[in-house]
């Protein structure tokens, strides 16, 4: 018996055993964990071998096989048309890799938990495995899953890892086919390269419709996912896109049991995040990539961004966002019963670079002053955001906010809203704030002030609106938020 179908008799003896058994109804059984709600920042972490071209975004490993593509044209270039991606393996060797000074960073950004992706598309795992040999204990001798998680634990972080093997199955079909004579067409190293299968049409945005995964590689995925969890226990576990394919849905129900199960063993709370309807609502965590709701919803939500504008992983020409822009988009997230995941992309030496530790200490200190209105914090009843409503759905964000665009968050004998405008009057009218007949409020207003500002600010509440007077106009390039007691 080989060691991938030593790991599956493995998952049906647990399964067998444990409360959770591989259908939806058992599955429901799932509690959202109540950290998500205390925590809400979390630091998604894209860093691998495709951090060492430090070229385009982490879909080098493919892109660089793809005859016309940008990345193609830098790889002939930089490396030669016949340097293929295992000799780019070799070259990860990340001698300045601190796990210490990372979880250092990460808690002065306020952040509650960590995910940094344990294997990306490329199929190099970043932890030790028995069932493969491209993983960094044998490559590298070390494993960095292993020395972040105890650098989180020393810190008070929870750990969590994302797995993208999925999309392994086809991701260097390039190599196949543009490039006959590579390591992948010609069957070298297929542990690493993976079937690298090609669609009849050879186009990217077909591929989810015209490839089915076989049952040989389905089983391959999931021994490896369960083993990513036993060999390094996270808190959480993320998977990206290609899980929703039908053909991936009971390995995606065995998965879930054996890992609730595993968490029942030992005695944690923990929870998978899926995206495009691979899991029933009730038995996982959603999550939205780059994208936002469009209200509140009933159950606890993430999304998931970057720092950089044009990749997740790290790349010298990285565009970077605002930071306030991305306090912004926080603040809307938590305001609709989201959390909001963060990501980062360390160099391939190992430190991460300096606009994204000024991003992460910058929403560090916005949360200092205003941290009490997003940790443990809930969405506002009567309205989650007031203003021109977020389009719902994945990649959709940037969104530009204006006068009359509010957040709201609670707890329980406070309300607190987030004027999102960059501007604001010396008086805000927020109608969401009116005195109830229909629509509005029927708690006594008490005292209102501004988070880190001893100053109690005058008020107007009638049935048409809420009024508080600023005493001045002001900018608000990093989003202030008025804290209202109320009984």
């Amino acid at each position: 018996m080989n060691a991938i179908n030593a790991y599956l008799k493995q998952i049906d003896d647990v399964i067998s055993k444990g409360r959770f058994k591989d259908n939806w109804e058992s599955l429901s059984q799932f509690q959202t964990p109540s950290f998500l709600r205390e925590r809400r920042l979390g630091i998604f972490i894209h860093w691998g071998v495709y951090s060492v071209p430090a070229y385009g975004s982490e879909w080098y490993p493919r892109l660089m096989y793809m005859k016309g593509h940008p990345c193609n044209f830098h790889h002939k270039k930089t490396y030669g048309a016949d340097f293929d991606y295992s000799k780019m393996v070799a070259m990860f060797k990340p001698e300045k890799f601190n796990a210490d000074e990372w979880a250092d960073i990460f808690k002065k950004s306020g952040a509650g938990y960590i995910m940094p992706v344990g294997e990306h598309h490329d199929g190099v795992k970043m932890y030790a495995s028995s069932l493969n040999k491209w993983n960094m204990m044998e490559l590298n001798g070390r494993d960095y899953m292993a020395e972040l998680h105890s650098a989180c634990d020393k810190a008070g972080l929870g750990f969590m890892i994302s797995n993208h093997r999925a999309e392994h199955y086809w991701f260097m079909n390039g190599a196949r086919k543009f490039y006959p004579n590579s390591e992948v067409a010609r069957g070298i190293n297929s542990d690493l390269y993976g079937p690298a299968y090609a669609p009849p049409s050879g186009n990217i945005d077909k591929t989810d419709k015209e490839i089915s995964p076989t049952k040989e590689w389905l089983e391959d995925w999931l021994a490896s996912a369960c083993e990513m969890i036993d060999r390094n226990r996270p808190l959480a576990v993320y998977f990206d896109w290609w899980i929703h394919k039908s053909e991936f849905r009971p390995y995606v129900k065995k998965f879930l049991a054996y890992y609730y199960n595993r968490a029942d063993e030992w005695g944690e709370e923990v929870c998978v995040f899926y995206k495009w309807g691979a899991v029933f609502n009730g038995c996982a965590v959603f999550d939205v990539e780059r994208g936002q709701a469009d209200s509140a919803l009933c159950d606890i939500w993430q999304n998931d961004t970057a720092a950089a504008k044009n990749s997740w992983g790290y790349t010298e020409g990285n565009k970077f966002k605002d930071p306030n822009d991305i306090i912004r988009n926080f603040i809307e997230v938590v305001s609709k019963n989201g959390c909001f995941m963060l990501n980062v992309g360390p160099k391939a030496d190992g430190t991460i670079c300096d606009e994204e530790k000024r991003i992460l200490l910058d929403i560090g200190k916005w949360l200092k002053i205003n941290g009490e209105a997003i940790y443990g914090s809930y969405p506002f009843e009567v309205c989650s955001f007031e203003g021109k409503k977020s389009k719902n759905g994945a990649f959709k964000e940037n969104k530009k906010f204006r006068r009359g665009d509010y957040c709201f968050t609670t707890r329980p004998g406070k309300i607190y809203v987030f004027p999102m405008a960059q501007k604001l009057r010396q008086k805000l009218k927020i109608k969401s704030l009116r005195r109830a007949n229909e629509g509005g409020i029927r708690y006594d207003i008490k005292a209102v002030r501004i988070l880190g500002e001893n100053r109690e600010l005058p008020f107007v509440q009638n049935e048409k609106y809420f009024e508080v007077d600023l005493g001045s106009k002001r900018e608000n390039h990093s989003p202030v938020c008025i804290c209202i007691d109320a009984d």
